[in-house]
């Protein structure tokens, strides 16, 4: 750790010669907007005053990136590995897209509003079944966050912030009320299409209280989609279809309900090599709900929610019977927040109900989450700002299984040197129960094991946040040591969890947007060239005491923008390498662009350009009981027109 230490030395060293530079300019002045973000605590605070590495991606961000659905635009965003068993991140069964942290798998949260909405069989969510035009912006935490959220908090949090309603009247420059209804109405059309059959088509409605759209893709079949080398067989896919539908209300004073709801048709063929072996056959749909009701004010948050998926699978060429799994969570959590003197208080209470049942591996299996909040910050002689957390987190397994009582404390530091530069530190205790896929799955190629231990352990991360309106700068070191962590023993057939001895990740993150001619005139003020990834160590032992990689190394994205109002331009480049069991490194270029054409915009874009072969999941390591890959989609062209009125 002691080149890490100096690295980070050198690098704040740099950054307060050149902010004592910028403010000794008279001239210069400081324009960059402030971020509030809720996800780094539990009400809005700003995000470089927070003692954690976070990323606001804003709804125009993500439609700019030429994404298709949130997963397909998180991966271009910079800092997570992504895995898939499908094209666009689409489920193979119970095996879904991921985007890991930090080179830590599983270790992700995912929110909706700040409501956890991964199923509790196996950890599994499906971003890829929510357009990006559902969105008002993602905010990601790096790093440990069990203290807030709890369970599965491990590596960081994704939380996804729906769309907001607009409101019936506005204040006029005398600050009186004036009815605005007319500007508050408004309805958007997009459509886009492309090589693959590839269809993305968007209706959504805003008027007073009241925001609702409707999503429609299509994906042609395709016809590898994997291959396994020992086996010899491949996956191809039939036409995949997503419908999904989302409503946002401003029912009454400080209370909203919200609703997502997304329907996934496709089917997978298994074809052998041998021409004398049968194909096999499987039809899949998945119907997903997510739904809460909130009521926030300044000072107090409260909300109950409910999610429900259910997916089924058919297999048509052979006497087997359908798979019919089913996730579902309901809870209710509530959050309160006063000042003592300098002293500020935040307390929370919550209680999740989590249940599965799964009709052929293991039936029905149900838990119950409750935990108590408090975190405590003050800020010292104005620049030191400390947060202190505390959560008693309890899990309550059903009757003849296992209850876990964790403590878990984190710790925060901001300081502030000047108006551009800030350097922060934290350390929690992250913790996560063992999934019940973890502990009772049963099939052909894998079993549970209910002799598993909860993972638990601790991160800690320091770092740097710089900025001006020229130069924007986020940048970590961080080490995540964690125990007991749940890995698969993919020694023999067939597979099974084990709790790897010790596990841990080190390494340095970063997040840099340069806008190097801001303040000229002329069309290259407007050029943004922007990078975000992160350089890791994450190693474990196998069931031999023998330590391995277990996660990429390094993913970076690489990009350039020039923003306009009539003409929009990007060139993003996603690169993973020194990736584990000898995946192949690549780097995959994509362009999105859009132009001002009558009353709307067309689009138009390029992923993956030069057609890379892509390898988002497999096992190619020496000595492999499967040598096997799973790659993602190679070129694809879209157009598109969007238009609003």
């Amino acid at each position: 750790m002691n080149r890490w230490i100096n690295i980070l030395k050198i690098a704040i060293c740099f950054l307060i010669m050149v902010s004592n530079a910028e403010a000794e300019d008279e001239n210069r002045a400081t324009t960059t907007l402030e971020t509030l973000t809720v996800t780094a605590e539990r009400f809005p605070v700003q995000e470089k005053e927070s003692s954690r590495f976070i990323t606001v991606i804003t709804s125009e961000e993500l439609k700019e990136s030429g994404a298709v659905n949130v997963v397909d635009a998180l991966k271009r965003s910079g800092g997570f590995a992504y895995k898939a068993y499908g094209p666009l991140g689409t489920s193979h069964g119970g095996m879904n897209s991921t985007l890991s942290i930090r080179g830590v798998k599983d270790g992700e949260l995912i929110l909706i509003n700040g409501v956890p909405i991964q199923g509790s069989a196996g950890h599994a969510y499906d971003l890829n079944t929510i357009p990006v035009e559902q969105i008002e912006r993602i905010e990601v935490l790096k790093g440990a966050a069990s203290t807030i959220y709890g369970a599965n908090a491990m590596s960081g949090v994704i939380n996804i912030i729906t769309k907001k309603t607009k409101k019936k009247s506005v204040k006029s420059d005398d600050s009186s009320v004036v009815d605005d209804t007319d500007k508050a109405k408004s309805v958007k059309i997009s459509t886009e299409a492309g090589s693959e059959s590839y269809q993305n088509h968007t209706i959504s409605a805003s008027c007073p209280g009241v925001n609702i759209g409707a999503n429609y893709q299509h994906l042609g079949e395709q016809e590898e989609i994997s291959r396994s080398y020992t086996n010899k067989y491949r996956y191809a896919t039939d036409p995949t279809e997503r419908y999904s539908l989302n409503l946002n209300a401003n029912m009454f004073d400080n209370l909203y309900f919200d609703y997502l709801a997304s329907f996934n048709k496709t089917g997978f063929r298994k074809i052998f090599d041998d021409p004398k072996k049968a194909y096999e056959g499987t039809d899949q749909d998945q119907l997903k709900h997510f739904a809460d009701v909130r009521y926030e004010t300044a000072d107090f948050r409260t909300k109950i929610f409910g999610n429900y998926d259910i997916m089924r699978r058919s297999q048509y060429t052979a006497k087997t019977p359908d798979d019919d799994n089913r996730n579902f969570n309901a809870g209710i959590e509530g959050d309160y927040k006063f000042n003592i003197s300098d002293w500020r208080f935040t307390t929370g209470a919550s209680l999740i109900h989590r249940g599965v049942d799964y009709s052929n591996q293991y039936q029905e299996h149900h838990r119950n989450d409750a935990a108590l909040f408090m975190e405590i910050k003050n800020t010292f002689g104005e620049r030191l700002t400390a947060t202190a957390g505390f959560r008693e987190q309890v899990i309550y397994g059903e009757t003849g299984t296992p209850d876990y009582d964790r403590f878990l404390p984190s710790l925060g530091l901001t300081y502030k040197i000047n108006e551009q530069l800030n350097i922060f530190a934290n350390t929690g205790k992250a913790f996560r129960a063992p999934t019940f896929n973890n502990l009772y799955y049963e099939s052909s190629f894998m079993v549970g094991n209910p002799d598993l231990k909860p993972e638990e352990g601790w991160t800690y991360e320091t770092g740097a946040k710089y900025d001006t309106d020229i130069l924007r700068v986020r940048f970590a070191l961080f080490h995540m040591a964690y125990s007991e962590k749940i890995e698969i023993d993919r020694r023999g057939y067939p597979q099974t969890y084990f709790n790897a001895g010790d596990y841990a990740s080190t390494g340095v993150e970063w997040e840099f947007g340069i806008s190097p001619f801001t303040n000229q005139s002329g069309w290259q003020q407007d050029i943004l060239l922007y990078t975000a990834g992160y350089w890791a160590d994450p190693t474990a032992e196998d069931t031999s005491g023998v330590e391995y990689q277990s996660g990429p190394k390094l993913q970076n994205s690489v990009g350039f923008s020039y923003l306009t109002e009539p003409l929009v331009l990007d060139l993003n480049c996603q690169i993973l390498t020194s990736r584990e069991r000898n995946l192949d490194s690549y780097a995959a270029l994509n362009f999105y662009g859009k132009v001002k054409a009558w009353r709307g915009y067309v689009t138009f874009g390029v992923d993956n350009i030069f057609d890379e072969d892509v390898q988002v999941t497999g096992d190619l390591s020496e000595g492999a009981s499967n040598l096997y890959v799973y790659e993602d989609l190679g070129r694809l062209f879209k157009v598109g027109y969007e238009i609003a009125f």
